[in-house]
């Protein structure tokens, strides 16, 4: 299984919110918050709106996959009818 990568840590620490704060918000254990900041598991969909919620984001702005977005799609100029 793919581990989707996330910038929870790095957006809590830009808006000087705790692991604590955004748990409780998150309806989930603080340990568990951690565990998804570093990538050990992936959060339910609902952790994920709920975060998008609570930064007003987008959820493709905070959690991602790498591989995804390291591909250059550009190498493939050709166009195949």
């Amino acid at each position: 299984m793919t581990v989707l990568h996330n910038e929870i840590k790095e957006l809590r620490k830009k808006n000087s919110v705790s692991q604590q704060e955004l748990a409780d918000f998150l309806d989930i254990e603080r340990t568990s918050l951690s565990k998804i900041e570093n990538m050990h598991y992936n959060p339910s969909v609902r952790v994920m709106t709920r975060t998008a919620e609570y930064f007003n984001l987008a959820i493709g702005e905070i959690f991602f996959n790498p591989p995804v977005l390291l591909s250059d799609t550009n190498h493939n100029k050709e166009c195949v009818l």
